[in-house]
């Protein structure tokens, strides 16, 4: 989302693995665990964002000197985490397919530069892509209804449950802009901005039973924010497009016990 990424650095996403191959390995001993695994599942993310470009319009002063601008912006590839609390109605006939997840997600970038026109009075007017610097983060919850259209692990020797589904959500932004370059000529901006806007999620994926009471998956998420005013700040009025972007990333799974 146009600044909803940003570089993504591998070691946020390897700091997880330790935790992922602890976990696994110690799942073998809740092979015996007497208690059968129930409706409410807990799950944590982690994967990488590829954010799509935003529109964007500006004006205000840069350096003291009027300006209008006219394009879009444009991120880096970022990261994301996150954690769901969820409920499975596979035990209620007719609505086995049915999955409702409380979703919380953090996701992390950077800006990339600014491509479109620039009009600064006195100096004259700019086209084509204008590097920016400045960082954007975005903390999200969503309410999502999955489906299991295959069933619950039915697929590759009862192992795999591959599901669909997305929902709505709130999404609170905040970027901040540091310079903005045009030519060899690097502007200080230094401005903040944040708002929270309507949200949605869209999600495919599968999840691979490691043992009774564990998941390893893989996910798929496009998500949506009516963001409107991003990017502004410091003499600077902004008016934005939607912002949107893709992530994909591994998730691990714990579904809780219930007695026999």
């Amino acid at each position: 989302m146009a600044g909803l990424a940003r570089n993504f650095n591998l070691r946020n996403i390897c700091r997880f693995a330790p935790a992922f191959f602890v976990i696994t390995l110690s799942s073998a001993a809740l092979a015996d665990d007497p208690e059968q695994p129930g409706n409410f599942r807990t799950s944590t993310y982690a994967g990488v964002f590829i954010p799509q470009s935003e529109s964007w319009k500006g004006s205000g002063t840069l350096s003291g000197l009027p300006f209008n601008a006219t394009g879009k912006l444009s991120a880096n590839t970022g990261w994301a985490t996150g954690a769901l609390l969820g409920y499975s109605f596979e035990d209620v006939p007719g609505w086995e397919w049915l999955n409702i997840d409380l979703v919380a997600g953090y996701v992390a970038s950077t800006f990339n530069h600014f491509d479109g026109t620039i009009a600064i009075a006195g100096v004259g007017n700019f086209s084509g892509p204008a590097p920016l610097v400045g960082e954007y983060h975005t903390v999200a919850g969503f309410v999502n209804f999955l489906a299991t259209p295959f069933g619950i692990r039915q697929l590759f020797y009862d192992k795999v449950t591959p599901f669909i589904g997305g929902g709505p959500g709130v999404a609170g932004s905040t970027a901040k802009i540091q310079t903005f370059s045009l030519g060899p000529t690097t502007l200080p901006i230094n401005a903040t901005s944040s708002e929270t806007d309507f949200a949605f999620d869209a999600i495919v994926g599968a999840d691979y039973e490691i043992a009774p009471h564990w998941d390893l998956g893989v996910s798929y998420q496009y998500t949506w924010i009516n963001v409107k005013h991003l990017g502004g700040g410091a003499g600077i009025q902004a008016n934005t497009g939607p912002a949107s972007g893709h992530s994909i990333g591994v998730v691990l799974e714990y579904r809780f016990g219930i007695a026999p």
